[in-house]
């Protein structure tokens, strides 16, 4: 074999060519202008890969590489003899020639040796040393001997090198699929480029859509879960293999039918684990009624936290009273002359929000005594139905004003620092909001200006303030163990049950279950038990989800008495929250399934 390689010498301007002959451990070289000098084949192939350290290990494997030929280096596997190697400083050309005689008829499978002629076929491999490698393939065209054949001539295909109408090698190909299934269109393209590999971000995304879809076989043990396609207008499903935690097929919506329609093409399926939502439980008892519905235990104990949060909420005028527990625990004035004073801005001026809720609640009950509907209601005020139900559920405007004039501020949790600090004698607002901004505190000067103006009037708490009483902190308050609750806690907990037995009710509810859930024990009837107290004396919340619950009791059962979760599913979620992100949100439904179905 007779293997010339030629190069461009950046320094000296002049053009190298090298002659690979079959020398036993040397190969002749010849430089333009000639001059001739023997140079070892180690080197030589280091060249070909351009590192230093390669050839440092060819010299160290010298006695098992006499017999290497750079088509072994370059082409691995790939039934290809090398004639040429030209190299340059972005890139690497390879003349080959098939290594085989004959080749199989594409129409017939016969194989033939007969040349009916040669043509120049051009494929991209995949790069080396930061090079593009660019393959010259002397391509044959060969005739069938099969008289009974189609086809007279075909093209000759070298495995695991060319394809039809292929432009690249099998091996790139493979590349840039894996690039495109972690990465998507644009981001890999980047990469690509990075890499010294000329493509496309379409040409990543038909690499994707070209890919067999995945075959999954049984799935005894299935989770079902929703997410955002599109978030409050589109959603999907996935489904997982619990024992595999990989996706096996996504649906188009969450609607039951679908569920219903996919389950009844799979009868291997016995465990269905998924969340409380409804569409689920219909779809599986539709679909497969002999299947063993488990839901969520996490799903049922935060359902029971946002049950207990919207009862605090409905009560939210009782966390600014002050605490006996606390001196003045908000630090402001608990008369009815400050939440007077709350209702006007800094200014000293109405808030606009105040008198527009008022004007609002008295405008919506007096269509109410009149007999209007609530759908006539929000048509005529251009309000959202959800809007008007609200107000016109509310007892009072002040009601619908608890939330808007007592809302936590960013420096809630600086209240106590900020009152020892201007105790101390620091009253600057500019360094005191510099201090807080190291602790965490991400508002500005402004704010802190206006939590220190009553300071400045004379308005100054003869105590530290205590935490800012939120729905959401008693809320943990109450769904958090009794245990790992500090005495500061318990004692303002306490005093809040006592101030208000609605809240007193909702905590010892919510004290019954939370535990069940969390140490997956159902002891007889205790289920059963909890949900009629709660339906017969329990906060209106509660008693939603109590019926929610007695609905859903079989699959919450197997919840409290078996292992089975979903976390898995909920892990691929998040995994598709990436792949969305990735793809800017732009990605078509059918790509997107894809990805899910074929990434890693």
């Amino acid at each position: 074999m007779a293997v010339s390689t030629a190069t461009h010498c950046a320094s000296s301007g002049c053009a190298w060519t090298w002659d690979l002959r079959t020398y036993p451990g040397s190969v002749r070289v010849r430089r333009w202008p000639p001059v001739d000098w023997l140079c070892s084949r180690e080197r030589v192939l280091a060249q070909v890969v351009g590192s230093v350290a390669f050839l440092g290990v060819v010299g160290q494997l010298s006695g098992v590489m006499r017999g290497v030929e750079v088509a072994d280096l370059l082409l691995p596997g790939v039934g290809v003899e090398v004639d040429q190697l030209v190299l340059t400083d972005t890139e690497a050309r390879v003349a080959v020639r098939p290594r085989a005689s004959s080749s199989a008829c594409s129409g017939c499978g016969r194989r033939s040796s007969r040349v009916h002629c040669y043509y120049q076929r051009t494929l991209a491999d995949r790069p080396v040393a930061g090079r593009r490698v660019r393959i010259e393939l002397r391509a044959r065209r060969l005739v069938c001997g099969n008289e009974n054949c189609a086809r007279r001539t075909f093209a000759e295909q070298i495995p695991a090198l060319t394809r039809r109408h292929a432009r690249r090698t099998e091996a790139l190909t493979a590349h840039l699929t894996e690039v495109a299934l972690f990465l998507g269109g644009r981001p890999g393209t980047r990469l690509s480029q990075q890499m010294a590999i000329d493509t496309c971000k379409d040409t990543l995304l038909r690499l994707i859509r070209a890919l067999p879809l995945p075959t999954s076989g049984p799935v005894p043990h299935l989770g079902v879960d929703e997410f955002a396609v599109r978030r409050g207008r589109t959603y999907a499903t996935i489904l997982i293999d619990m024992a595999t935690h990989r996706p096996i097929d996504v649906l188009a919506n969450r609607a039951a039918a679908t569920f219903a329609s996919w389950l009844r093409d799979h009868p291997e399926v016995r465990i269905v684990c998924r969340d409380r939502a409804g569409s689920f439980r219909d779809g599986a008892q539709a679909g497969a009624p002999q299947a063993k519905q488990v839901a969520d235990a996490w799903h049922l104990l935060n359902n029971l936290a946002q049950a207990v949060e919207r009862v605090i909420g409905r009560h939210r005028a009782d966390l600014r009273q002050p605490l006996t527990t606390h001196d003045n625990p908000t630090g402001g004035d608990p008369t009815p002359e400050g939440h007077e004073r709350v209702e006007l801005d800094i200014h000293g001026r109405p808030r606009p929000l105040v008198a527009r809720t008022r004007e609002r609640h008295r405008q919506i009950h007096e269509r109410i005594e009149r007999g209007d509907s609530l759908r006539a209601i929000a048509r005529d005020l251009q309000l959202s139905r959800g809007t008007v139900n609200r107000f016109a559920h509310a007892a009072g405007a002040d009601e619908l004003l608890i939330a808007a004039i007592h809302r936590p501020t960013l420096i809630d949790d600086y209240r106590i620092y900020l009152h020892h600090r201007w105790m101390e004698g620091c009253t600057n607002a500019s360094a005191l909001t510099r201090e807080i901004q190291r602790l965490g505190y991400r508002g500005d000067v402004n704010t802190v200006r206006r939590h220190l103006k009553p300071y400045r009037n004379g308005a100054i708490p003869a105590t530290a303030p205590s935490p800012q009483l939120t729905v959401r902190r008693v809320t943990k308050w109450i769904m958090r163990r009794p245990e790992q609750l500090m005495d500061v806690e318990r004692k303002g907990l306490d005093e809040l049950c006592v101030r208000n037995p609605a809240l007193a009710t909702t905590a010892e509810y919510a004290r019954r279950l939370a535990p069940m859930i969390r140490e997956r024990r159902s002891e007889h009837l205790a289920l059963d038990v909890w949900i009629a107290d709660v339906r017969l004396d329990g906060q209106h919340e509660l008693r939603s989800l109590a019926n929610g619950m007695r609905r859903d009791r079989a699959a919450i059962q197997a919840a409290l008495t078996t292992t089975y979760t979903s976390g898995a599913v909920e892990g691929n979620v998040t995994r598709i929250k990436l792949l969305k992100r990735q793809m800017y949100g732009r990605a078509s439904f059918d790509l997107l399934r894809r990805r899910i179905l074929l990434s890693p």
